[in-house]
Order: structure tokens, then C-alpha cells, then sequence
């Protein structure tokens, strides 16, 4: 149950100046259904002087992959302006402790952003990692994904495995600086990541905006956005100390 008696949290979250359509509308309404303010950010328009509460990092186009010292693909177009405008919300909220939640891409970015790889074709590493690929799959195939018990992601789903969607070809590689894997395939393709010292910052490779029918995945919104309120309410507790009166 949302809380209607205390400001939404904002939501800063971040796509391309274009295209993406279903997935900015289901993450926005994730992140609305949770209790946040959802406030899209994109390169022509990022928002900077906004005071966000909390980030979700969106899916989207390949990463560029001289970001993480490999060779770009001479025939793809990549959007280098993204890649900045979220490289910079996302260590801006890293640096403030706020909770980031990266969807695929956006997990991507986080391992990249802290040091980490990726694999840009994952079939080609681990074995049994083919998956259907038409639209139809993207919208009804589910794959197994083991999460680690202790971890923030089996807190807040309580499914051991957990059936997820599949709507990539890249995957995490090397992992960052702090960062954990605490979900993956049993073929080995890495499916979250945490840096379990923080309060949230967690990156899942698949996309639980389109799972928000279920509620262990309304869960992980509903996870993150209180975290982002816990996080509003404290910065406005330092803005505005309340003092005790005199006698």
C-alpha cells in the first residue's frame, strides 16, 4: 500500500531522447505504482539542478564499448551523449548514497562505471545460452535465475529461483569495484549485482518492469522507492531540524 500522506520520492530515470516507448511507460508506472515521482531524464534534457531521491538507470542501446576497453562495433550506432549524461547521474547519486536500480543496460553501466566488463555476446561464452529471441519470446519466455539468500534481491523477491524475462544478448563479465553477483543462470550468465555495503545499488540484467503483474517484482519497486523516501526524509530532517521549544 502506497503512502499517501508524505511527498513521493523522486525517481530520476534515464533513457535516450527517443524510441524505448513501452519501456520508459512500464518503468514509469513501476516506479509510480511503488509511492515515487518518476522523472524521465535524457540527454537534451538532464535535469541536472534536479534534487533526485532516488535513479533507475534504463534499458536501452549498447553501452560503448571503449568504455570498458574493447573495440566498438563499426556498424552500430551508439549514443555517446547517454552514455555521459548517465555515467554522471549515476556516480552523482553513488557519491550522495542514494539507491540506484540499473535495468539491464543499466546494470551494464554500473559494472562498467566501477571498473568491471563486459561479455558482448554472451551465447558465444557459456554453454545452453541460446534463448528464442522473437518478440513473442521477449514478451512470455522465462528463464531460471538463482539468487544468492543472502543477498538484498532474495529479501525483497523471496523466490529461489526466480523466473525472469530475456531481452539481451550482452552480459556481465568481470564485476566492478564492491560489486557482488548475487543472481545467475545456472549456464553462469550473471543476472544482478549488488554492492552490499550500500542501502540499495543494484543492477539486474533482466527487465522487471515488464514482470510488475507479479508481485515479487512490485516488490523490488516497492523495495527501492522506500529506500529513496527513507533517503528524502533524512535530507529533509538535515534541511529543516526541528527544535525543541524552551519553557
Amino acid at each position: 500500500m502506497v503512502d499517501v500522506t508524505t511527498p513521493r520520492p523522486v525517481i530520476a530515470i534515464t533513457f535516450p531522447d527517443e524510441g524505448y516507448t513501452m519501456m520508459r511507460l512500464f518503468t514509469r508506472l513501476a516506479v509510480w505504482l511503488a509511492g515515487g515521482k518518476p522523472v524521465l531524464v535524457h540527454p537534451s534534457d538532464p535535469q541536472f539542478d534536479m534534487t533526485a531521491d532516488g535513479l533507475v538507470l534504463g534499458g536501452g542501446q549498447d553501452v560503448y564499448p571503449p568504455l570498458y576497453h574493447q573495440r566498438a562495433k563499426p556498424d552500430y550506432v551508439y549514443n555517446h551523449a547517454r552514455d555521459k549524461l548517465e555515467t554522471l547521474w549515476l556516480k552523482r547519486m553513488d557519491d550522495a548514497g542514494k539507491p540506484v536500480l540499473g535495468i539491464c543496460r543499466g546494470a551494464q553501466l554500473m559494472n562498467i562505471v566501477r571498473g568491471g566488463t563486459l561479455h558482448r555476446d554472451f551465447s558465444k561464452i557459456y554453454e545452453e545460452a541460446e534463448y528464442p529471441n522473437s518478440l513473442i519470446a521477449k514478451i512470455f519466455y522465462r528463464k531460471a535465475m538463482y539468487v544468492q539468500p543472502t543477498s538484498t534481491l532474495a529479501k525483497v523477491t523471496g523466490c529461489n529461483p526466480c523466473r525472469v524475462n530475456s531481452m539481451h544478448t550482452q552480459s556481465i563479465a568481470n564485476t566492478g569495484k564492491n560489486l557482488t553477483v548475487t543472481a545467475m543462470e545456472r549456464n553462469g550468465v550473471v543476472q544482478c549485482i549488488e554492492d552490499t555495503a550500500k542501502p540499495l545499488f543494484m543492477g539486474v540484467q533482466f527487465h522487471p518492469e515488464f514482470l510488475i503483474y507479479n508481485a515479487r517484482y512490485r516488490e523490488l519497486f516497492g523495495y527501492f522507492v522506500n529506500q529513496a523516501k527513507q533517503m528524502m526524509q533524512a535530507t529533509n530532517s538535515r534541511e529543516y531540524p526541528t527544535h525543541a521549544t524552551a519553557h
